[in-house]
């Protein structure tokens, strides 16, 4: 036992002691620079200078002010936090009511808008732009309007009980071109002119008796000229000749 006891402490003694480094191990080889004389640089002043005076390398960053946009919107944005603490207190910064606080705005701006559209919606004059659309009728000028709508034969018994022989010239002149228009003879447009309605007609005995009442038509009416009873009279037998024979005209 004692032996053994003997053995376990010399073993234990050898590794105490670490072993000695080898002597002859290499050593690392240290290289040094053999230039003793050292160039110092030198730079151009000019050049320097010129470089100083480029924006690009002013590196000095001014600390940019805020704008009174950004001003403006920080004070709100204070003053509004300021109305939340003073209307729901101080609350937690993860709570949801953070959330619903921070939500809030946009919800408002949603909800002025919809009012808007409600109210532009509610005030229109027309009909809802979201709805259907009621087609508008077709509008006419004054020509337009005697020749599709009124009575011109009756129109022509009023001017001329009143008097109105120059305005009875133009009823005639009216009826002439709506009757034209009826039989086919000519495609009445508001925009043409006399020599259109003249170039659509292709007969020449009407379009000579036509071209006759144009003639006399522009007379009296753009000449403003006074029309007696009696001139009445002799225009009215004009109108009353083509009037027969487009009573009497098929179109072929």
């Amino acid at each position: 036992m004692k032996l053994f006891l003997l053995l376990i402490s010399i073993f234990y003694c050898s590794n105490a002691f670490p072993a000695q480094k080898d002597s002859i191990a290499p050593r690392p080889v240290v290289q040094y620079d053999t230039i003793r004389e050292v160039e110092p640089v030198v730079f151009d002043s000019a050049k320097l200078e010129d470089y100083r005076q480029l924006k690009a390398f002013d590196y000095l960053n001014e600390i940019e002010k805020d704008s009174w946009w950004t001003r403006f919107k920080k004070w709100l944005d204070m003053k509004y936090q300021q109305f939340l603490n003073w209307l729901f207190g101080e609350y937690q910064a993860n709570s949801i009511l953070t959330f619903l606080l921070k939500l809030l705005p946009y919800l408002i701006i949603i909800a002025i808008l919809g009012f808007i559209v409600w109210l532009f919606i509610r005030l229109n004059p027309g009909a809802s732009f979201l709805g259907e659309m009621e087609q508008p009728g077709v509008i006419f000028n004054e020509e337009e309007e005697i020749i599709q709508k009124a009575d011109i034969s009756g129109l022509i018994e009023e001017a001329i009980a009143r008097g109105d022989y120059r305005l009875a010239v133009r009823y005639y002149y009216l009826r002439l071109l709506k009757q034209l228009d009826s039989n086919g003879i000519i495609n009445y447009e508001y925009q043409k002119t006399n020599a259109d309605y003249l170039a659509e007609i292709k007969e020449n005995e009407l379009q000579n008796s036509v071209r006759r009442i144009i003639r006399l038509y522009n007379f009296i009416w753009y000449g403003n000229f006074e029309v007696s009873a009696g001139d009445f009279n002799r225009v009215q037998e004009n109108f009353n000749k083509i009037n027969a024979t487009l009573k009497s005209y098929t179109h072929d």
